[in-house]
C-alpha cells in the first residue's frame, strides 16, 4: 500500500484551525459564555466542566463555594431555582472577565423585581474558571428592598419569601455587604 502525500501547507493549516478554535474555546468570554449556556439548559454537570479543580465561587450574598463539589452544590441550587441568565455585556481585560447580566427566576417574578441585573468576574485560566465573584449593583438592591419593605403594606410581597435561601432583611443585609466589598476592591 501506497503512503499519501499531504502538503505541509496543507497540515499546517490544519493544526492552526485547531489551535484558533481550541484558542477561541477557552478565552475568557467564550468560557463565560459556555458558562450561561449550561446554567440557561439546567446543565449543572456542562456548568462544572469549566470550573478549575480548586475553583471557588462567591456568589451574591457572599457565600463561598470552593472547589469541585462545593460548585456543583451551588450550581445544582441555582439550577433548582430554574433561572433564565441573559448575558448583556462581557468585558475582558487578559485572564478576567467582567460581566453584567439580567437574571430572572419565579421568586425574583413573585417578588416585582425580575429581570434583576447582577454583576461579575472570573479569572480563567487554560480554558477553565478559577474564580468567579458575583454581586447585585445598588439599583438592584434597591427593587429587592422595596419588595421587602412596601411601606403601607400589611403584608410585604416578600413576607415569608426565601431569597437566595435568606429570609428578607438578611439577604439585604448580606447582599448589600456583598457588593460593597466588590465594589470597594
Amino acid at each position: 500500500m501506497k503512503g499519501v502525500t499531504v502538503p505541509l501547507t496543507t497540515i499546517l493549516a490544519i493544526a492552526l484551525s485547531l489551535n484558533l478554535a481550541a484558542a477561541q474555546r477557552s478565552d475568557p468570554v467564550s468560557v463565560l459564555k459556555s458558562l450561561f449556556d449550561a446554567r440557561d439548559s439546567a446543565n449543572s454537570d456542562a456548568a462544572l466542566a469549566l470550573f478549575a479543580e480548586d475553583g471557588v465561587v462567591i456568589n451574591v450574598v457572599g457565600t463561598r463555594f470552593a472547589g469541585r463539589d462545593e460548585i456543583k452544590k451551588f450550581m445544582q441550587d441555582t439550577n433548582a431555582e430554574s433561572g433564565i441568565y441573559e448575558l448583556i455585556d462581557a468585558r475582558p481585560a487578559g485572564e478576567s472577565v467582567t460581566w453584567t447580566d439580567f437574571v430572572t427566576t419565579p421568586v425574583y417574578e413573585k417578588l416585582g423585581t425580575g429581570p434583576v441585573e447582577i454583576a461579575g468576574k472570573a479569572v480563567i485560566r487554560e480554558g477553565k474558571i478559577k474564580s468567579l465573584v458575583i454581586h447585585y449593583p445598588p439599583s438592584s438592591l434597591a427593587k429587592f428592598e422595596q419588595a421587602c419593605q412596601q411601606e403601607g403594606c400589611e403584608t410585604p410581597k416578600a413576607d415569608g419569601v426565601l431569597i437566595v435561601g435568606q429570609p428578607c432583611l438578611r439577604f439585604l443585609a448580606n447582599a448589600w455587604a456583598q457588593t460593597r466589598y466588590v465594589t470597594a476592591q
